[in-house]
């Protein structure tokens, strides 16, 4: 069996935790979860994250009942009329009003088996870089600092990235491989479904891949970031790490592959695989994308592109050179308000909860959240190449699948109805007109 991360770091007296929860009704120990979150409002990922250990999983097969009791709750920005609010009503679930508090359960020693940890959405300020500094470093150092303090560790999961800036992501990770953290992070698009259904190989030989999106590059770009990643972890050799990155924006994009420094084949083959085009090209329609160029240590290329949504809509596609022909799939987006794809999200990490092993390697996160800091950086800088020394990452893709569909479309309770009865109040208000409101990757 290969490898599934970095060696870690045994620490003396820092173990994983066995389980502490309480016998459930069958006479198994049902773990017990500490959710963390930023902010649990209709439109967040607490909502169709978190709200789902409550609710269940509904996936193409089923609506899977939760295995894990949330026992405690914390949001840093709260309201009385929040979702969170309102399902800790519901399950006689105390919130805390500090992290230590809801990991301890109100007492003195970690007395929860898993974290689930959502730091995203909430007021806070931009950076110098107009990135928004999520305080992901701050509330992970108070969750670590329980664990240390009790003298064990329970698994942990971040959603999407692990902080919003390289020395932040860097802490964390080195903390949790200290103190023997099981940890995962990462987008949910690596785990939704593709059409057609496309998983290279491990092993593949794989020369250049480009993945396609559209949003902020801040935040969205986050997510094509690990699309792009997911698929190539899988190539010949593994992950080595990357050498440096480049952002440029608008017409650069263009003269960029003019140079031969990506192929625009590759780009079109992912945005053909869009539903619906708008436009006979790329250069035609988008005139002010954004490329970040990616040159791994290895020599692979790897672009991520994002677009307005005017060619190709809210998509996310990809392409690679695999032994010199073109691949090419759609990373779909299931339909709102259900986001099932945030379900198969969820089961993982549940999956990990359960056993202590993580679904897939956090070095894939560590490695696109350092990325992403740097793309940022090269676009305020005005396209200069960052040489990135110290993403010498060096990983390979676990040798077994995650929960993920095995479908190229969701189906079954993937589509609805939602919310469950009971549940009403999770879903978002609707505008004038019925339209309803957008909930943020």
């Amino acid at each position: 069996m290969k490898m599934r991360s970095l060696a870690v770091l045994l620490v003396a007296g820092l173990v994983v935790a066995p389980a502490l929860g309480r016998d459930g009704p069958s006479g198994r120990a049902v773990k017990r979860i500490a959710i963390i979150t930023n902010f649990w409002g209709p439109r967040s990922h607490a909502n169709v994250l978190a709200t789902k250990f409550f609710t269940g999983f509904p996936i193409d097969t089923a609506l899977e009942k939760p295995r894990v009791k949330v026992a405690s709750i914390y949001i840093d920005q709260p309201s009385d009329d929040d979702v969170g609010h309102k399902l800790a009503k519901k399950f006689n679930v105390p919130i805390y009003p500090t992290i230590r508090e809801a990991l301890t359960l109100g007492g003195e020693k970690l007395s929860v088996d898993a974290v689930l940890y959502v730091g995203e959405h909430g007021n806070y300020p931009r950076s110098r870089l107009g990135v928004k500094m999520y305080p992901r470093l701050n509330h992970m150092e108070q969750i670590f600092r329980v664990f240390d303090a009790s003298g064990r560790s329970v698994p942990v999961y971040c959603d999407k990235h692990l902080a919003y800036s390289w020395m932040d992501a860097k802490w964390i990770y080195d903390r949790a491989r200290e103190l023997n953290v099981p940890l995962m992070a990462g987008s949910v698009l690596a785990l939704t479904w593709r059409k057609p259904m496309l998983q290279h190989p491990i092993g593949a030989r794989i020369t250049e891949a480009v993945s396609v999106g559209y949003g902020a590059l801040d935040s969205y770009g986050f997510h094509s970031l690990e699309v792009l990643q997911c698929m190539l972890e899988r190539r010949a050799g593994g992950e080595t790490g990357v050498r440096s990155v480049r952002t440029l924006k608008g017409a650069e994009v263009y003269e960029a592959a003019q140079r031969g420094e990506f192929s625009m084949e590759l780009a079109e083959a992912a945005c053909a695989t869009a539903k619906r085009k708008r436009g006979a090209s790329m250069e035609k329609t988008e005139k002010k994308p954004t490329a970040v160029i990616i040159n791994y240590r290895d020599g692979t290329k790897g672009v991520m592109i994002l677009l307005s949504g005017r060619y190709v809509g809210e998509h996310w596609g990809y392409a690679a050179k695999v032994n010199g022909e073109t691949v090419a799939c759609e990373f779909v987006r299931p339909p709102r308000p259900v986001y099932a794809y945030f379900s198969y999200l969820g089961l993982n990490v549940e999956k990990m909860f359960v056993t202590g092993e993580p679904q897939y390697p956090v070095e894939r996160t560590l490695l696109t959240s350092g990325v992403l800091d740097m793309a940022v950086r090269s676009l305020a800088s005005r396209g200069q190449v960052v040489q990135t020394p110290f993403l010498n990452i060096h990983y390979d893709p676990f040798d077994f699948e995650p929960i993920w569909p095995r479908s190229s479309e969701p189906r079954g309770a993937s589509l609805g109805p939602w919310p469950p009865g009971g549940f009403e109040f999770i879903i978002s208000h609707r505008r004038r007109g019925g339209a309803q409101t957008r909930t943020e990757l």
